[in-house]
Formats: C-alpha cells, sequence, structure tokens
C-alpha cells in the first residue's frame, strides 16, 4: 500500500518512472476507476460537511431575504433596467417578495418522513456520491475522445489502458478539497485544475508514445471541438427563435 501511495505521489511530480510502475501494476483500467471515485470523494468532503449542516440547520426566514434584499440591491444600484424602473412596479415587486420569502420558508420547513438529521444526511451524501458518479463518467467520455485525437496524431493506445494511465490526473486534483476555504480556496482551485492539466497530458504521453507537444494538442482537441459545438448550437437556437417570433 505503502508503495503505491509513494508511485501515486511521484506521478504527480511528473516521474516517468512513476508512470511506468502504474502502467505495470495489474488491473490498471479498474485501479483507474477506483482511484476517480476515491480522489472525487476525497476532493467534496469540505462540500460534503458543509451540505450536511445546511441540510439540517433550521430555516431561517430572515436570512433568505437578507440575501434577497441584497441582490436587488445590487440590481437597482448597477443595472440599468432597473435603476430607471417605475416606483410603482418596485412597490409591486417589493410586495411580491413579501409573499414569496413566507412560501419558500414553508416549502423549506416541510417535515420529512424522516428525522432532519437522517434526511439531511441522506440528501448531503448522495449529492456527495453524485459528483463522484459525475466524474467518473466524465473521465471515461473525454478519455475516449481524447484516445481518438491521439490515434489520428499517429499514437496508439488500447482504451483501457489508456483510461487506467490518464487517471492519475485525479492525484492532484484532491487539492480541490481545500476550494471551499474562504479567500485562498480559489487559488487551491486553480491550483488543482492547472496541475491536473499537466498530469493529463504527461499520461497521455506515456500511454500513447506521443510528445509532449501532440499529446497537448490530443488532451486540449476534444475541449476545443465540444466548446465550438456549443457556440454553434447556440446561434442556430437564436436563428430558431428568431424565425418563430
Amino acid at each position: 500500500m505503502g508503495s503505491l501511495l509513494g508511485t501515486l505521489f511521484r506521478t504527480a511530480l511528473l516521474d516517468d518512472a512513476a508512470y511506468r510502475d502504474w502502467q505495470e501494476r495489474p488491473n490498471l483500467f479498474l485501479r483507474g476507476i477506483i482511484l476517480i471515485l476515491i480522489a472525487s470523494l476525497i476532493a467534496g468532503l469540505i462540500t460534503f460537511a458543509v451540505n450536511l449542516v445546511n441540510q439540517v440547520r433550521p430555516v431561517d426566514a430572515a436570512a433568505i431575504r437578507e440575501q434577497i434584499d441584497q441582490v436587488m440591491d445590487m440590481q437597482f444600484r448597477y443595472n440599468p433596467t432597473w435603476r430607471d424602473m417605475d416606483p410603482e412596479a418596485r412597490r409591486m415587486m417589493e410586495q411580491t417578495i413579501d409573499v414569496v420569502v413566507p412560501m419558500v420558508t414553508d416549502i423549506m420547513g416541510v417535515k420529512s418522513p424522516l428525522p432532519q438529521g437522517i434526511s439531511g444526511l441522506f440528501q448531503a451524501f448522495g449529492g456527495w456520491l453524485s459528483r463522484a458518479l459525475s466524474s467518473l463518467s466524465g473521465w471515461l467520455l473525454y478519455g475516449a475522445m481524447v484516445l481518438v485525437v491521439v490515434n489520428l496524431l499517429g499514437g496508439s493506445a488500447k482504451l483501457p489502458n489508456f483510461l487506467g494511465t490518464v487517471a492519475l490526473y485525479a492525484v492532484p486534483a484532491m487539492l480541490g478539497l481545500l476550494a471551499q476555504i474562504p479567500w485562498i480556496g480559489c487559488l487551491f482551485g486553480l491550483a488543482a485544475l492547472i496541475w491536473s492539466i499537466v498530469v493529463y497530458v504527461k499520461a497521455t504521453s506515456v500511454a500513447s508514445g506521443l510528445d509532449i507537444g501532440k499529446s497537448i494538442l490530443a488532451v486540449f482537441a476534444p475541449f476545443v471541438i465540444l466548446l465550438l459545438l456549443g457556440i454553434l448550437l447556440a446561434i442556430l437556437f437564436g436563428f430558431w427563435l428568431a424565425i418563430i417570433s
């Protein structure tokens, strides 16, 4: 176990020998699945704890109203449309909020069949687990897309072995555990993202035999393609709305 943890640590430091050691161990694909799940669960621990506290905390109507008032105040200050709103329309909006806030409070305060603590635990745990499963599906789908580009660039690797190797990107991704820390959490999140991409590129190179330049292209090409496809679909949707309106 200690040897395996040492190997994982060295892969995060981009040690070539550690990548070869990881590949040579048995059940590479299964180890990739387990690594993705464990890393995702560790990275989401603080989020899980925060969600659990929020689930079991009593509903605070005053806090809900304060948040809504803050949002509205920002809109009235900086949104020209809201700033020039007719006083009567503004008064009606405020009256609507006075009605909506108690309704939201009542809905959030509806008792579940289970005690609040147990119900909150199940909901928080479900969200924690679903994020880990989403990470797993993203690893499978994106890895398959990267492998297609790898083959187009002249590299070669079998899908299970490739996925098992690039799963190493999850090791630095565990820094996401610290992303919830106030003020500096975003820095840890950014560091985790950049470090994970670097490890993914390195793992792609090791698994496919491509040089680093082509590996970078292979890793980013699916993202660019998906981004362009999303922009195209948004444009087509805009044209469709313009036609039917």
